[in-house]
């Protein structure tokens, strides 16, 4: 019995009783720490481009709305979307902004009283209950599949935060811009990138018919002409011609292979100091395959609209035509080159050929291929914010999807730049960047790896090895 007293009271019972007893308090703090984090929703964000934190603009945003909105979650109990769901999270409780879940197959006709369209799992319909404007975001617009050109892979990208933040910007904003495209001269039609870009602009697009119309509306913003392949009559030209003049704003786009001569087209531009050479550019130097120098990387000239871009977002021009800017232009008229070929660039006047070498007819280059048109003239008689201001793209090819669906090129943020340059910063796009969804790889530096194999393998074991001999040594003394 003595014996059992004794071992209680004896240096290792105490040593394994105190070891034990920070084992159950270090066990007790963690499951309290726990219980307080799930209670408080505190959570950090690891990733490296901070998929689920809300941008400055967001929160920015948020906080200066007054009205009552609520983002309604429409998604099946099971099948959410982490990624969403995570960065919809966020938006709960920021400013007057409320975040409800709503299970379409419990609730199959909640979602009628907002919109038409057919609800699909993820979807989010965002609502301003004060001024009863709504409106619904896609899942397949969040969570973005896109072709990489240049690897040939797919790249999945995330854009819940600038889809979702966009439509709080629309259903709150008082006024919404317009933009007119012309049509019933073979223009192209607006693809669906271009669409993501109004509407994350808050501009609202409306067809025009020049050909009946007797004035350009006067709430038009920006006049869009995307690449006619038939002439405008004289009619049209000056109808066109009067809306610029008197300080009107257009985003011009040039087909490379119009079906007719573009006389009263070509008339309009020279007017504001471009000409458009004839045939169709090759820059072999400047080509992103050499195989099809059709397709090419403009260089950059400086101008607010490109300061954005970035040598790892190349701005492409496939199937241009070439600009060459007046030299005797008006005093009040200013043209600045955004883009531009090599010097060895020329233009290949016949369309049948079939040499892309340079032929005697061909016209030696370099060209604009895309320019910033600014006449004060309307400014300095009708007062501040009326001078006419024109973007000119000498490719109709240069808004396509292909180009302008993510960051990979640089030509979406010329597209977007232009838009807030026209209209004088009204369209601001928030700078919301899409994030990468694809797996990331960490390159470690083969010396790196030297120093990581010694310092784990050789050098650790030896200072665990020496601390344990030492230990072991001061023991055995006492």
């Amino acid at each position: 019995m003595k014996d059992v007293k004794k071992s209680f009271k004896d240096r290792k019972f105490k040593m394994g009783g105190y070891q034990t007893l920070v084992m159950v308090i270090v066990i007790v703090l963690v499951v309290v720490l726990n219980l307080i984090v799930n209670k408080m929703n505190i959570s950090v964000d690891l990733s490296s481009d901070k998929k689920y934190t809300l941008t400055e603009d967001t929160k920015k945003l948020a906080q200066g709305i007054k009205d009552k909105v609520k983002l309604y979650y429409m998604c099946q109990e099971g099948n959410q979307q982490s990624v969403i769901e995570k960065v919809l999270e966020q938006y709960n409780g920021l400013g007057n902004i409320e975040v409800v879940d709503k299970d379409p197959v419990v609730y199959p006709n909640f979602s009628k009283q907002f919109t038409d369209e057919e609800i699909q799992d993820n979807d989010v319909i965002v609502v301003n209950e004060t001024k009863d404007k709504k409106r619904l975001v896609s899942a397949t617009k969040m969570l973005v599949q896109d072709m990489d050109y240049m690897s040939g892979g797919y790249t999945n990208t995330l854009d819940a935060e600038g889809q979702i933040t966009a439509a709080l910007q629309t259903v709150t904003s008082d006024t919404t811009n317009k933009l007119y495209y012309t049509s019933g001269h073979g223009e192209g039609e607006i693809g669906s990138s271009f669409q993501e870009i109004l509407d994350k602009s808050n501009i609202e697009a409306e067809e025009i018919a020049t050909a009946s119309a007797k004035i350009i509306p006067e709430d038009c913003r920006i006049l869009m002409i995307n690449g006619p392949v038939y002439d405008f009559t004289e009619e049209e030209y000056s109808l066109l011609s009067e809306y610029l003049k008197n300080g009107g704003k257009a985003m011009i786009y040039i087909n490379a292979l119009p079906e007719k001569e573009m006389t009263n087209f070509y008339k309009l531009l020279a007017d504001y100091g471009v000409n458009v050479a004839e045939g169709f550019v090759l820059d072999a130097e400047g080509a992103i395959s050499e195989k099809n120098p059709t397709a090419f990387v403009g260089n950059a000239k400086e101008h607010e609209i490109t300061e954005e871009l970035t040598e790892s977002s190349p701005v492409v021009v496939q199937g241009t035509k070439g600009l060459t800017v007046q030299s005797d232009v008006r005093s009040t008229l200013t043209v600045d080159p955004l883009l531009t070929t090599t010097d060895s660039a020329f233009s290949k006047t016949n369309a049948n050929a079939t040499t892309l070498e340079k032929e005697d007819k061909d016209i030696n280059g370099p060209f604009a291929v895309a320019a910033a048109i600014t006449d004060v003239y309307a400014e300095n008689t009708q007062g501040q914010g009326k001078a006419t201001k024109i973007v000119l793209f000498a490719s109709s090819n240069f808004n396509a999807d292909a180009y302008i669906s993510s960051n990979q090129f640089g030509n979406r943020s010329v597209v977007l730049q232009s838009a807030t340059w026209l209209t004088g910063g009204e369209t601001t796009t928030l700078a919301i960047p899409t994030r990468s969804l694809n797996m990331e790889t960490v390159m470690i530096q083969e010396g790196d790896i030297v120093f990581f194999t010694v310092a784990l393998v050789v050098v650790l074991p030896l200072i665990l090895l020496a601390a344990g001999f030492v230990i072991w040594f001061r023991r055995r003394k006492n």
